[in-house]
């Protein structure tokens, strides 16, 4: 093993340690996981439809829907004021 302060660092170096390859390789196989989490994410409502019939109704009812209504949401945020306010006391 040389000294490190004899070594030098050039992309031949890389090259001749199949160091491309390995990257490409590692690469390739974050990015194959990555895309077979997120089709799992996008499946995973019709799989749980498809388990259990009660709530696939309840599933086809609200996929696409905007579920929150402006009254809600100035509920939601007057409790938030509160719970804010009163915790910082």
């Amino acid at each position: 093993m040389k000294n490190p302060s004899e070594m030098v660092y050039s992309f031949q170096n890389i090259a001749e340690g199949q160091g491309v390859d390995i990257a490409i390789t590692g690469m390739s196989i974050v990015f194959t996981a990555l895309a077979l989490i997120s089709l799992f994410i996008f499946a995973l409502p019709r799989i749980l439809a498809m388990w259990s019939p009660e709530t696939s109704a309840v599933v086809r009812s609200t996929v696409g829907q905007d579920l929150s209504r402006p009254e809600e949401d100035e509920v939601v945020a007057a409790i938030g004021l509160a719970l804010h306010t009163g915790r910082n006391r």
